[in-house]
């Protein structure tokens, strides 16, 4: 595999898979975690959508601050601070308030968000194409359902008087942290290769005459609110609506990740559409399709059919739905394009997640509803993205 013949890239990847082991492992039981700490369903709706738009303002900060050229150190930086976080969350849960424990929380999320922003331009700066693209994206989404595997055989089991529950699950998180950190470090860059310096200003300039990366970003921010407003609390709708137990919820999650990653390997391969119209639909169609038919028949199978057919499609296609708008931009742009989009994606996530928790004491339906208003937009402007394309390739 070209990837595995570059030493730098083999770093990166390895960084990739440890850290998306970390976050499979806590983000498939964080809101489970404050639950038992304290906090209210509709305070951790509440509480994400808030360490959601805190990672806005941190993406923020970091585009006027970081370049290209400062890209490797800044990922290093957001590790750390998100490895600090989940010690102190460690160690002092048990007595700390629980407005510290809601602070540490949105640095823990806000750091990852800053963090995988950063992985992709720093892949660019040593290899750029559509593929890559996505197995980086599968890449993560392997190992985060590895950390999902580990967390589903664990849960409830001892060793000797060592128990595992959430938090030592927190704890084996910040463990495959450390590694991962550890790899990041190998990684060793060019560094009398300057790029140029770009700024907001520069990018906008470029998006004044870029029609297609305008409509991009609108596929993007309503992309993102619909699949959090419908999957930003599915362990809770699993466990609190469908009765599930955590365990049973997470062989649930974990089987839909791996079936998921399965289709995305083989959609790369084999099953990508020349016709990028039906693309489309393939990835988000029949997701919208789901989302209605949980609102109009809110049985808990119709439920759970639509968070299958979400699951199913979320790693799928994602070289002709993202890689290919992504990739127009020069190695230059890479950072900036990517803090505008991680920018736009996490405001897109926070209104989800707001959505999700304001809508969930009125029912789930309410939930899939609204997901599908607003998926059924982003499929419009998925196709007028490919229309765009087309007419510009004449």
């Amino acid at each position: 595999m070209h990837i595995l013949k570059n030493k730098n890239l083999k770093y990166i990847f390895l960084m990739i898979i440890f850290f998306s082991i970390s976050l499979g492992l806590w983000n498939n039981f964080r809101l489970l975690w404050l639950e038992e700490n304290g906090f209210t369903t509709s305070e951790i709706g509440k509480l994400m959508s808030l360490a959601s738009f805190f990672g806005c303002i941190s993406i923020l900060f970091i585009s006027l601050k970081v370049d290209m050229n400062k890209i490797k150190r800044m990922v290093e930086w957001t590790l750390v601070i998100k490895l600090l976080s989940q010690l102190v969350l460690f160690f002092g849960y048990s007595y700390l308030p629980l407005k510290v424990i809601a602070i540490l929380f949105i640095f823990d999320v806000a750091s990852y968000s800053v963090g995988f922003l950063g992985i992709y331009p720093l892949i660019t700066r040593i290899e750029k194409n559509e593929n890559i693209y996505s197995y980086r994206k599968l890449t993560q989404y392997i190992f985060q359902d590895v950390g999902v595997l580990v967390g589903g055989i664990l849960i409830g089991n001892s060793i000797g008087n060592f128990v595992f529950s959430y938090n030592n699950f927190l704890l084996i998180s910040i463990f495959s942290l450390c590694i991962a950190l550890a790899f990041l470090v190998a990684v060793k860059l060019d560094e009398g290769r300057c790029l140029k310096t770009v700024g907001f200003r520069d990018f906008f300039e470029i998006l004044k005459h870029d029609k297609i990366q305008v409509f991009y970003f609108i596929y993007s921010i309503v992309g993102n609110t619909s699949y959090y407003c419908a999957l930003g609390m599915q362990m809770l709708i699993l466990t609190n609506v469908l009765d599930y137990t955590v365990q049973d919820a997470t062989f649930f999650f974990l089987i839909m990740g791996i079936i998921a990653d399965i289709f995305g390997i083989i959609a790369l391969k084999k099953l990508t559409p020349k016709n990028d119209y039906i693309t489309i639909f393939l990835k988000l169609g029949f997701r919208m399709i789901g989302y209605t038919v949980a609102f109009i028949f809110p049985t808990n199978k119709l439920i759970l059919f639509a968070i299958m057919i979400a699951l199913f499609t979320s790693t799928a296609y994602e070289n002709r739905t993202d890689g290919i708008y992504f990739n127009r931009f020069d190695t230059d742009y890479q950072l900036v394009a990517s803090n505008i989009r991680n920018l736009i994606n996490k405001l897109g996530e926070t209104l989800g997640f707001f959505l999700a928790g304001f809508l969930f004491p009125f029912g789930v339906s309410w939930i899939f509803g609204v997901a599908a208003v607003v998926g059924f937009i982003q499929l419009g402007v998925g196709w007028y993205l490919v229309y765009l394309r087309l007419q510009m390739d004449r």
